[in-house]
């Protein structure tokens, strides 16, 4: 108040005006990412893919279990068999969810807890989710069917493709810095590869 003599109007110019009240809006350390649920990381996938089934309503669909988890499972008998496609190409709200079993992509990617009620899921950041979005099956899968759409729609001009995959994934053009650097990654690596790399970069998997 002394600063302001014991003004109200000088006071809110100073307060408003100061370093303390702009730095939020201009300090990019105040900005937190936040990853997406994994139900929309996987829809978002299908999506993308070409794959994803529409269909509304009706049973549950069993998504396949990885092998490593199911010899890991104390009850094999009681292991369902997974859903032939398209059922399992749904939208993840219609997923099969088993206490004692649940898909390691959706227990990794921190889905709700399924033996309490959950006001607010758990929020991890740890190595095994970014292992999972690279790596999983689920992830090549998706990979190699985005490969076969663009291959199909776009021919064998890599600019076509690369152009169509930025489209599907991000909803925009790719800059001519992004298309030159994945033009050289499918030279180097494969188409295939190139898909598992868009579906896992931060514009895709965290939202603005």
């Amino acid at each position: 108040m002394h600063d302001a003599q014991w003004s109200l109007k000088r006071l809110h110019r100073l307060m408003l005006t100061s370093r303390a009240w702009q730095a939020p809006k201009n300090a990019e350390s105040v900005v937190r990412y936040r990853r997406l649920e994994v139900e929309a990381i996987r829809d978002s996938m299908l999506a993308v893919s070409g794959r994803l089934n529409p269909k509304r309503f009706g049973p549950s669909f069993r998504p396949a279990i990885p092998l490593a988890a199911i010899e890991a499972n104390s009850d094999k008998e009681k292991i369902w068999m997974p859903s032939e496609e398209p059922e399992a190409s749904r939208r993840s709200i219609y997923v099969f969810i088993k206490r004692g079993l649940i898909v390691p992509m959706f227990e990794t990617l921190d889905i709700a807890d399924a033996n309490s009620s959950c006001q607010q899921r758990q929020v991890t950041t740890v190595a095994p989710q970014a292992l999972t979005l690279f790596n999983g099956e689920f992830t090549q899968q998706q990979s190699r069917t985005l490969a076969e759409h663009l291959r199909r729609e776009a021919g064998d001009d890599v600019d076509r493709q690369i152009s169509l995959a930025w489209r599907l994934a991000l909803c925009r053009e790719p800059s001519e810095v992004e298309r030159t650097k994945l033009r050289e990654f499918i030279k180097r690596e494969s188409l295939e590869a190139c898909c598992r790399v868009i579906l896992n970069l931060n514009e895709f998997v965290y939202p603005e």
